[in-house]
């Protein structure tokens, strides 16, 4: 009985850190249609499944049960998939990608159980599309970066564990200012892109 108080008072003191890092892996999902403007054909990116990993940075605020935090990461992205549309051929496609995520939440911290909420902007550097039977690209474009927004929920389980579940938001029209990425009249709700990720803090 001893120890154990002993460890739920150790992990209720680790819920008050004002910081945390730690790596995180896990799996991408994308469905997305969108249109060539110069040649009016829809085009349909689907079945693209992938990866993610990286790391995160969490600077913590805790205020009693509850906490805000910052935190951004560090991810590399790797999905694979079908692109089609009603003028060329099925072709599988292969994107790689570095992102960076800066997301602001709030958390309710039980202790050994510890639920978050997360939104805000994300920074990304594109590679070139390599499409079945294409020249390999050269790497990752570090000239070509785009702008896109995630929220999700976490739970993060003895302090240690870190569960997140991510909803990926893309456009209509490419922002072209920090301001603008709070144009939520400007969402594309045609863009369908998950993340569930796995990690652990220290």
């Amino acid at each position: 009985m001893a120890v154990l108080v002993m460890g739920i008072a150790t992990v209720n003191a680790q819920s008050h850190k004002w910081f945390w890092f730690g790596p995180k892996a896990g799996l991408t999902s994308v469905s997305e249609n969108f249109d060539l403007t110069a040649d009016n054909v829809q085009n349909i990116w689907d079945n693209a499944v992938g990866y993610n990993a990286g790391l995160m940075f969490r600077l913590n605020v805790p205020m009693g049960i509850f906490s805000l935090h910052l935190q951004p990461e560090l991810m590399y992205n790797w999905t694979k998939g079908t692109f089609k549309n009603d003028k060329f051929d099925v072709s599988k496609v292969t994107v790689n990608q570095f992102s960076i995520p800066v997301l602001a939440g709030a958390g309710l911290d039980l202790g050994l159980f510890n639920a978050r909420v997360q939104a805000g902007p994300v920074v990304q550097f594109n590679s070139n599309a390599a499409l079945a039977g294409a020249a390999k690209p050269e790497g990752i474009n570090w000239n070509d970066v785009s702008y896109t927004w995630a929220a999700g929920v976490g739970i993060d389980l003895f302090n240690f564990i870190m569960v997140d579940f991510r909803y990926i938001g893309g456009w209509n029209e490419e922002p072209t200012s920090f301001g603008e990425l709070f144009n939520f009249d400007n969402i594309n709700k045609e863009t369908n892109t998950w993340y569930v990720s796995l990690g652990v803090m220290f």
